[in-house]
């Protein structure tokens, strides 16, 4: 059984509400609970934590589903699970807190382009950006996550994971909340409108005794000039991927994207590539692996295979190179949850389903 459902509780939403998978378009109302799909769930978790390397061939590939309890809708844990310990059970809490919140953000907005806001927070930007500057007022701790919602007009997302109920009413949501007044975003030093999500899993097992898990979602808004255009989006775009490859060998790309030191013109950098094997629709894209083992053994290999599009990486090194390259959106793909393609053009899948065509130079 690779979906659970989860109950959705929602709170502070304005009634234009014009996201999608929480909310019924048909009713105008949202709805109680959602269906995940863990085989995508375990994908968005091997792509975040890339260097887990076992074959991506089940959702329990994603560590902490192991333990859900077989053969029931809900998505309940087995005992205390997931975690061990207290401190096992606090980061699988954590993870499971954010990886839900991307999922959140991607099923109802459609858009997997979120930025780590601790990497932007008081930081110079290079050319293009230079006006645009994300600014701590106070001190203390701060949303997660910056994204742009189906609208185009920029959220900020905090992540949380509990094994107990966190209502809105509580002290400790509450405390959650003032996180989004100790950051602002600002487009030539003017504070703009951001909105927010405060996404609260709370995790059900056989120990608390909820019957299944809930995602309390609120709506708080932080006030400020309304965002009307500008480059903001691509700031987003750029660093998603400054994150995603600062942790793999392409680590010189992702760290060049928003540095002031970029890539040189001259140098080219050879990359093994990969054909799609197997899927029709899929059998003429390239792509580039992202971690060394495919690298050193390119015709052998039982890890799973995470990769990007080749075309993906060729843009990135552009704008590595200081190019003002625009980043396309691809079209999700998900062939019997053994091969899923991201909108940002990462792919996770069984590495049967992929054949090395040889090296290319970028």
């Amino acid at each position: 059984m690779n979906k659970r459902e989860i109950r959705i509780e929602t709170n502070n939403f304005e009634p234009d509400f014009s996201g999608n998978f929480i909310y019924d378009k048909a009713s105008k109302d949202f709805v109680k609970k959602v269906e995940i799909d863990l085989d995508e769930l375990c994908a968005k978790y091997l792509l975040e934590e890339y260097n887990d390397l076992r074959p991506v061939k089940f959702f329990n590939q994603f560590p902490a589903l192991n333990y859900l309890i077989e053969d029931i809708k809900e998505f309940v844990f087995q005992g205390e699970q997931p975690g061990a310990s207290k401190d096992a059970r606090k980061e699988n809490s954590r993870v499971l807190g954010q990886t839900i919140c991307r999922y959140f953000v991607e099923k109802t907005f459609g858009n997997n382009y979120m930025a780590n806001i601790g990497s932007l927070l008081g930081r110079n930007l290079p050319g293009e950006f230079d006006n645009i500057s994300i600014e701590r007022k106070v001190e203390g701790d701060t949303p997660d996550f910056i994204f742009m919602d189906n609208n185009n007009k920029p959220c900020l997302a905090e992540a949380k994971g509990r094994r107990y109920r966190v209502s809105f009413a509580d002290a400790e949501f509450e405390s959650w909340r003032k996180q989004f007044n100790r950051v602002e975003v600002k487009i030539d030093e003017k504070p703009i409108e951001v909105k927010g999500y405060i996404t609260e899993l709370a995790i059900a097992n056989e120990s608390n005794k909820m019957n299944n898990s809930i995602l309390y979602i609120e709506d708080p808004k932080l006030e400020g000039k309304i965002y009307e255009e500008g480059n903001l989006a691509r700031l987003i775009k750029v660093a998603h991927y400054e994150r995603l490859l600062s942790k793999t060998r392409f680590n010189f790309i992702g760290n060049s994207l928003l540095s002031f030191d970029k890539l040189s013109f001259n140098k080219k950098y050879k990359v093994n590539v990969y054909t799609i094997v197997g899927i029709d629709s899929h059998k003429n894209e390239e792509i580039v692996p992202l971690h060394d083992r495919y690298f050193q053994f390119p015709e052998f290999s039982d890890d799973p295979f995470i990769g990007i599009s080749l075309k993906k990486l060729e843009s990135l090194v552009k704008i590595a190179r200081g190019n003002q390259v625009s980043i396309k959106d691809e079209k999700f793909a998900n062939f019997n949850s053994v091969f899923f393609k991201f909108h940002d053009g990462f792919v996770v899948c069984n590495s049967y389903l992929v054949e090395f065509i040889g090296t290319r130079e970028i």
